[in-house]
Order: C-alpha cells, then structure tokens, then sequence
C-alpha cells in the first residue's frame, strides 16, 4: 500500500511554508525497484526476506552458529527455489569460479574432504555397489558435504560490477561435489565419480558482522533506480534540493486570484516531482531496524539448484581398516 507523509516546504523565498503531501521512498520499495531495472532475482530474494520471520533470538538475526555453517539452518529458513545456475553462468564472476572448481575439484586439499564424507556415509554399509546422488538438490549435497568451494566477492564500499549478481547474493559461495557410484568391500572403500555438480550457497541477511563504526553502505535507491556511487548518490540528492528551494510560489504584484492560485498549484507539483526524486541512503542496518520495529524480516540461506556435468576421473580409492 502506498504511504504518504507531510513534508513542510521551506524554501529560500518562502518565509510562510506550504504543506505538502509527498510520497516517500521506502526500503519496502526496492523489491519494485528491482524489478523495473530487470532484476527478477534479486527482487525475488528481497521479498522472501520481507515477508520471513526473525528468528527465535534476542535480535532476530540468523543465528552465529548456522552463519558460521557450524550448524545447519532449520527448513524454514532455507530457500532453494529462486536462485538459479543458468541465471548465475551469465555473470563472469561465477563462470570463473566454476571453471576453476571444474580444474580442482579433486586436488589434494580436496580429496581430504571427499574421503572424509564417504567414509563417513558408507563405511557402516554392507559389502555391495552403492549411488551416490543428491537428486537435483542443493541442500542433500551440502548437508553430505561438498568436495571443494570458492567464495565470490565484490567490493561493497566501491562502484564495482553493477549488475543483478551483486544485487541479489553480493558475497557469496560456490560449491562442487561429484556424484557416482560407492563401491563398498571389507577392506576399502572405492567412489567412481560420474558427473559434478556445482551450486550456489550463501546466507541473506543484513548483518554487519564485529565492531564497525559505520553500517555497510548497499547504494542510494529511489523510484529511478539505484545509484551505487555514494558520493554520486549525495550529490544528487543535493542538486534536487537545490533547485526545490530555488521555487517561488507567489505570483507576482498585481495577480489575480486565480493567478496565484495557479502558480501555487504548478510549483506545489513541481516541488512534489522533485521530492519523490530523491534517493534514499540505504544500509544493513536500515534492515535491522525495520525487523526491529515490523517484527518481520527473516534471514535465511540460500541455494541454488544444481548444474551438473559429466566427468571422466580415476576412481577414488579410500581405506576403512
């Protein structure tokens, strides 16, 4: 529902002021915002963080155990169904990082956790062939434990890539594992992997993590768009008032009535128009207050569904005794 709110104008050469009913951007608008600049993801995840529950804590942020991936975030606070790999492969960033997870997803830092996850998913199995799949799901394979990772960032305080990636995940992880078939002896544990599986993985949230002075900056939004640049966004919002107190809204010595009626009526628009132009400074902690105040606002974590590809490797031999 739209909202309106009363802003008193004052202008240089208006010593009376006019009241004036102006429509205010909100941080509940970038969803839509979003959306107008061809988002659809990024405007899809923000919603879902509107519409979730804080969790069960004092400040109703994700909980530090499940940020910190020591523990598992609870069902409702997963969402695996918007985000996309066709989507993320059209982004360098995440191209880079799956060619570089396709090259080393068995390295030796890696086939430390391979063998550790199988050993520990069969080694209490009978003698026999077994599949390893995790049936499209993002989630099956990161609770067995996935291979290998590399974390995508960019530069929050900078005017890095502006693109819908930074928009919906900002920093976040990409993750391999391989599925294929676990043959299981008496003495030995043999994996022949068959495809790999790639997916994105990272928690939602606004929180800023540590002691920080200042709230981390996400861009000035408003009904235009966003403006990544601060220093940009600042400026504009200073033209705007610049020329919103450069306004005159008398008529002149000798007008009519209807005159200054007129005149008062276009240049109440035009300070309108110029109001509902403004961007809004928007940082995480603006997120937290509005948590704090709706009691809604959910964190949750996020993943992808999976794309896979087939692999021709040696088999992955692991000893159980």
């Amino acid at each position: 529902m739209a909202t309106t709110v009363a802003s008193t104008m004052t202008p240089a050469n208006n010593k009376t002021g006019q009241a004036v009913t102006t429509r205010l951007y909100k941080i509940t608008d970038i969803p839509d915002t979003m959306n107008q600049m061809n988002w659809p993801v990024a405007a899809a995840l923000m919603t879902h963080w509107f519409e979730g529950e804080p969790w069960p804590n004092e400040d109703g942020g994700m909980d530090e155990e499940v940020k910190s991936h020591r523990q598992f975030a609870p069902q409702k606070y997963i969402e695996d169904s918007i985000v996309k790999m066709d989507w993320a492969m059209q982004f360098d960033r995440t191209k880079n990082a799956v060619d570089h997870l396709r090259k080393n997803w068995n390295n030796t830092p890696a086939l430390k956790e391979i063998k550790a996850n199988i050993k520990a998913a069969f080694e209490s199995s009978p003698v026999g062939v077994y599949p390893l799949s995790f049936g499209g799901s993002a989630v099956k394979a990161e609770k067995f434990g996935y291979f290998n990772s590399v974390t995508v960032k960019f530069d929050q305080w900078g005017t890095d890539d502006v693109n819908e990636l930074r928009g919906a995940l900002a920093n976040f992880n990409v993750h391999v594992i391989a599925e294929g078939a676990v043959e299981v002896t008496e003495k030995r544990i043999v994996f022949i992997p068959t495809q790999l599986a790639f997916y994105l993985e990272d928690s939602y949230d606004f929180n800023d993590g540590g002691i920080v002075i200042v709230s981390q900056v996400l861009g000035y939004w408003g009904f235009g768009g966003l403006i990544a640049d601060p220093v940009e966004g600042m400026n504009t919002n200073l033209e705007l008032n610049r020329e919103m107190n450069s306004i005159y809204f008398g008529a002149g010595a000798g007008a009519t009535p209807e005159q200054v009626a007129r005149k008062k009526e276009d240049s109440e628009r035009r300070y309108r128009e110029l109001e509902s132009k403004h961007y809004l400074l928007v940082q995480n902690s603006d997120f937290r207050e509005y948590r704090d105040s709706e009691k809604k606002g959910g964190d949750f974590r996020v993943y992808s569904d999976i794309l896979y590809e087939p692999v021709a490797a040696e088999p992955i031999e692991i000893l159980v005794k």
